[in-house]
């Protein structure tokens, strides 16, 4: 399995709607695209620089603070710093097979063995 196939694995499709804060207070509204074990892809207008620290509001699950650690075509791939304990993945998981709409929990210790 090339490099390439293994992150493809390691991701799950969602189509959830939030916000990204920067440190001086601009909010862009963004769309997250899919979401890895440490982060995720968004689509969003922003003009940002590589290493930002911003602020990922999902309004559902909390808030995230993220790093861009990629920028292209309207899209930023974000590595997750802290959050509610690191665990978007597991909200996305909860979705099944299809594309996650809307973020949710399923009441579980997002923690828990599996």
């Amino acid at each position: 399995m090339t490099n390439d196939d293994k992150r493809q694995d390691d991701r799950l499709p969602v189509l959830w709607r939030g916000t990204l804060t920067t440190d001086d207070d601009r909010e862009y509204p963004c769309e997250v695209r899919d979401i890895s074990l440490a982060g995720t892809l968004v689509s969003c207008e922003a003009e940002l620089q590589l290493g930002e620290r911003l602020l990922l509001e999902i309004k559902e699950l909390g808030e995230f603070a993220a790093e861009v650690k990629w920028q292209g075509s309207a899209q930023l791939g974000l590595l997750i710093l802290a959050g509610p304990d690191l665990v978007l993945k597991k909200f996305a998981e909860t979705a099944g097979s299809g594309i996650s709409e809307t973020p949710r929990s399923d009441g579980a210790d997002p923690l828990a063995p599996s």
